[in-house]
């Protein structure tokens, strides 16, 4: 899917949860560069695999204003399958530009404080290239696991107590939500994120995230 179809996509998710028109919530869509790990000639992860959760995660912040697309794509090198080590991770950083949300599709990625268990996903700050943050999905990544990293992304860094929150654990068969005090942090975030360049949108909302 390309990302003129994902923004389309993203403004249509909108309006179904909004119940309002297209184009009076039109989202702030927000790119997102996949980095996915090449084992031989295949990638580890079909393209269906992100897509389904960038859909997801569309799904779920729509409410707030705030939509993803997939504008580039890209092979990793397969000594980045596996991540065991925070030095794994950190390296990741070199791949990482300014202007979009970078994510890197892995085959397994292990706890770097609990060696004994692997993550699902994790919003990692690369300590070998100053200011480079992104997220990593693994294989055993659900599908919230995407959501949830880009709720860390955007200024939530923890974890939250209540079942169905987007950034608790705990999800049951309603769509996650965010409470008050994270769509002020989202939205402060993500005006901080386009004003510097961090984050170049690929449109931008009327009136920002929800508060």
């Amino acid at each position: 899917m390309d990302w003129g179809g994902q923004f389309a996509l993203a403004c249509c998710v909108t309006a179904a949860v909004s119940g309002a028109s297209v184009r009076a919530q039109a989202p702030t869509v927000l790119p997102l560069v996949v980095h996915t790990v090449q084992l031989g000639d295949q990638p580890v992860a079909p393209a269906e695999f992100i897509e389904q959760r960038v859909a997801r995660a569309n799904q779920i912040f729509a409410p707030y204003g705030v939509a993803f697309a997939i504008t580039q794509r890209a092979a990793l090198p397969a000594k980045h399958a596996r991540l065991e080590q925070r030095e794994d991770r950190d390296a990741l950083g070199a791949y990482v530009k300014r202007g979009a949300i970078h994510c890197f599709v892995v085959e397994s990625l292990r706890d770097v404080d609990e060696p004994e268990r692997m993550r699902r996903g994790v919003h990692w700050h690369s300590r070998a290239f100053a200011g480079a943050h992104f997220v990593i999905v693994s294989l055993l990544g659900g599908p919230d696991v995407l959501a949830h990293e880009l709720g860390h992304f955007l200024g939530n860094p923890e974890h939250s107590d209540t079942p169905g929150n987007l950034m608790s654990y705990e999800h049951g068969p309603e769509l996650p939500f965010l409470d008050a005090s994270q769509r002020a942090r989202l939205s402060r975030t993500l005006q901080r994120y386009v004003r510097s360049g961090e984050i170049r949108a690929v449109r931008a909302a009327r009136s920002g995230p929800a508060k």
